[in-house]
């Protein structure tokens, strides 16, 4: 068996990113941009008001000014401000010409038409043109996540149409004949189907898009003849159920069949260890094994980074140190193990505190994860500090 690292390794080497694609605004959020966007012009583009007041000359000794005119936001000036004269302006406004200095309303009396400063001082209230950023200069460099900051950023900029990361696109088929749908009362021997929506939850949450999901028996022939249907629309396969040595356990022989260059098929992982890992082109799958906790874990711990790849976005893998607060009934195992757990703030600090785990199909066990306790191959965690993988959302 690999180590997950190496398994790892081996996701994000042998998976290529997908092919740019320009997207409009709305659909752009989560994605990476893959090009360089750069100011079309300087920003602001002209000095203007940054107060509501009366825009004059900065060195006019005058003691009254006279009010000749007015400038709003949107509209150019259509006057030239001389000794002894100013304009009333507006937050936003472009400066006419002649004005080097802004004071604000609450600093002035007026009277009829003019001006009386009740002080007076060398600050401006003025954005400068070009301040912000100059003509050409690059404001979102490649690799930019598309947060809600850098889309208002791009609509400023008229830059409508950004070249990005297309959404990964996820075909997913849970296996096994003692499955039904959820909204369907099991019989004897069967159990409702908990994995695809785990899998269409995280997927999306990840920027993802799950294309196909369905729910298939154990039948080797019609598993191979739906997934040839899904050709090759795909980016990335997902078949819950199949990893493991089982005389139903297809997932090996079918991706062997279909073409899949098999990269690896079990990892030193607990729990998780039957997981299977191919690429055909550009498209990459896996085999997952199909206890909902195994689940749980593999989507976050190798999944994750193949999405990641796949979208051209930086894999994360935030591990942290935090002190391990409540029971301590971590077990040590020949594996690197992942233990749900649920980080929390203590005191005023971050804590993590150690989840129930009766076993792999255990999903109770899941409710408020919102983080994994790596116990490293043969270690065991006394009280103190754990090793925590965060499960960010984005």
């Amino acid at each position: 068996m690999i180590s997950l690292l190496e398994a790892r390794q081996l996701i994000t080497g042998r998976i290529q990113p997908l092919a740019p694609q320009p997207a409009d605004l709305a659909s752009a959020l989560g994605r990476v941009l893959r090009s360089a966007v750069t100011a079309p012009a300087d920003i602001p583009a002209f000095d203007r008001s940054a107060m509501d007041g009366y825009a004059l000359p900065l060195g006019d000794p005058a003691a009254t000014f006279r009010v000749i005119g007015e400038v709003q936001p949107g509209e150019a000036p259509r006057v030239t401000v001389g000794a002894g004269q100013c304009v009333r302006i507006f937050t936003g406004a472009q400066l006419p010409a002649g004005a080097t200095q802004v004071i604000m309303q609450e600093e002035v009396r007026r009277e009829g038409d003019w001006m009386i400063p009740n002080q007076r001082s060398t600050a401006t209230h003025i954005r400068r043109r070009g301040e912000d950023a100059r003509q050409g200069e690059v404001l979102l460099p490649p690799g930019s996540l598309l947060g809600p900051g850098e889309i208002s950023l791009l609509a400023s900029l008229g830059a409508v149409n950004p070249l990005v990361s297309p959404r990964v696109r996820v075909a997913h088929f849970t296996t096994g004949n003692e499955l039904v749908a959820p909204q369907q009362t099991p019989a004897a021997g069967q159990i409702r189907d908990s994995n695809s929506a785990l899998v269409a939850s995280l997927i999306q949450a990840w920027g993802g898009e799950v294309t196909r999901q369905e729910m298939l028996p154990d039948e080797f022939p019609r598993l191979q003849e739906t997934v040839q249907q899904a050709g090759d629309h795909f980016d990335l396969l997902l078949i819950s159920g199949g990893a493991s040595v089982g005389d139903y356990d297809f997932g090996k022989k079918l991706l062997s069949e279909l073409g899949f260059t098999l990269h690896f098929t079990h990892v030193n992982l607990r729990p998780g260890k039957p997981l299977v890992f191919g690429t055909r082109g550009r498209q990459a799958a896996f085999i997952l094994p199909g206890n909902p906790v195994s689940h749980f874990v593999t989507l976050h711990v190798a999944v994750r980074a193949a999405l990641e790849t796949l979208a051209a976005r930086p894999v994360t893998w935030p591990l942290v140190q935090l002190p391990l607060t409540g029971p301590v009934n971590l077990r040590a195992d020949a594996r690197e193990t992942y233990w749900p757990a649920r980080v929390l703030l203590a005191d005023g600090r971050l804590a993590v505190q150690a989840l129930r785990w009766q076993s792999s199909g255990d999903v109770t066990g899941l409710v408020g994860v919102n983080g994994l306790i790596r116990l490293a191959a043969g270690a065991s965690v006394a009280p103190g500090l754990a090793e925590v993988l965060m499960l960010q959302i984005s």
